[in-house]
């Protein structure tokens, strides 16, 4: 038995506690087992359920993502002795609390567990209210390019603040809701809703750190939302560099800009998925041949 090992933690926002209880969500493990709502994640994603809750006297959406560790318990003790790697619910939580402290607006959980055995995550969940909005992506796609141009040069200085506070996050275009059609500031518009990877503490990133982030983030959210024209791809370098607050002058912009298209060569030439954007990432943005490694 290792119940003496084990700890159990559970924090519950005091306005939601009633309305989950009405539903038979009281306990941590009620959350982990709860399979009413409808599902509506992707078979290979963490699951998340939709469900409903009559909050001061409104109903109210909330989506519940849970996830097990599928790590034998007989080896815990040496897996946490060696790296003691977070369960992604825990980093989840983490970052979107780190987001917050830092200004950026990001979903907020109401309710949130974990489950550890020898000081290591095993199983948690994190239970989030629903953002009214629409994806980047959809009004992305429905917009003109002047506001194609306006949400990319948004979305830059949005990872250009990220990078300048030391949050190594890869916000993608999935990853953000668009509250609001007043495009002054990323702030006034963007929420951040799922962030289930990065670091959850604040870091030192270098030029060259930034740029290899910068040109993974170009070539995966073409890929997601299509590709756009040359000039939205200046909006966006635009606005990350207006907000990233380097200090080494144009030498150090060109530096960043240069390691950005070095990365997103790579990952078009070594990730078989990107292979059809490789023609017309030539044509549109000048990135060269690269043979793969």
């Amino acid at each position: 038995m290792l119940t003496k090992f084990s700890s159990e933690h559970l924090h519950v926002n005091a306005n939601v506690r009633s309305a989950l209880q009405e539903v038979g969500l009281c306990e941590f493990q009620d959350f982990m087992t709860y399979s009413e709502g409808q599902l509506v994640s992707r078979p290979e994603k963490l699951p998340v359920h939709k469900l409903y809750l009559m909050v001061d006297g409104q109903q109210r959406k909330y989506f519940l993502k849970k996830k097990a560790s599928r790590f034998p318990y007989g080896a815990l003790r040496v897996w946490f002795q060696i790296q003691n790697p977070p369960l992604r619910i825990t980093r989840e939580l983490k970052i979107l609390e780190l987001m917050r402290q830092q200004g950026i607006p990001v979903a907020s959980p109401v309710a949130w567990g974990e489950l550890k055995i020898l000081g290591c995550s095993i199983k948690g969940f994190i239970l989030v209210e629903e953002v009214i909005g629409k994806t980047f992506m959809d009004v992305y796609r429905k917009s003109s390019l002047r506001v194609r141009r306006r949400l990319f040069r948004l979305y830059g200085e949005l990872m250009g603040i990220l990078h300048r506070k030391g949050i190594d996050s890869k916000v993608r275009p999935e990853d953000l809701l668009c509250v609001s059609d007043n495009y002054a500031n990323f702030r006034n518009c963007f929420v951040v809703i799922d962030r289930e990877h990065g670091q959850p503490h604040l870091v030192e990133l270098s030029i060259e750190q930034c740029g290899t982030r910068l040109g993974e983030i170009w070539v995966k959210g073409m890929y997601r939302t299509g590709l756009g024209e040359r000039s939205e791809l200046l909006a966006f370098l635009s606005g990350y560099l207006s907000e990233a607050g380097w200090q080494s002058g144009e030498r150090g912009r060109m530096k960043l800009v240069e390691q950005a298209f070095d990365r997103a060569t790579e990952v078009l030439y070594q990730d078989h998925r990107f292979a059809h954007l490789q023609k017309e990432f030539q044509r549109l943005y000048g990135i060269g041949q690269k043979t793969p490694a």
